[in-house]
């Protein structure tokens, strides 16, 4: 039992290292354009664009955090519960 509890340990330290160093290696984002509240609406990663998405937009668009904008939805730690496919 001692070590099935070491071996998950070891598993979720070494995931959580993996994320971390995930948000590390995430691009730079240079904003490219800003609405009327100075949020930006484009950011320019790598040389390509792409639009930011909102409440209105969210086809076609990155994710606030994604692009490295300190707004937007922040993705879950963990899953909430069942799959609605099993209810």
């Amino acid at each position: 039992m001692k070590k099935l509890n070491f071996a998950i340990a070891a598993s979720a330290a070494m995931f959580m290292g993996g994320v971390a160093v995930a948000d590390h290696d995430m691009p730079k984002a240079e904003v490219v354009e800003k609405d009327a509240r100075g949020r930006p609406t484009k950011v320019m990663i790598e040389g390509k664009e792409y639009v930011v998405c909102t409440s209105d937009g969210q086809d076609g668009c990155i994710n606030p955090r994604e692009a490295g904008l300190k707004f937007g939805n922040t993705p879950l730690d963990h899953w909430p519960g069942k799959p609605a496919s099993e209810d």
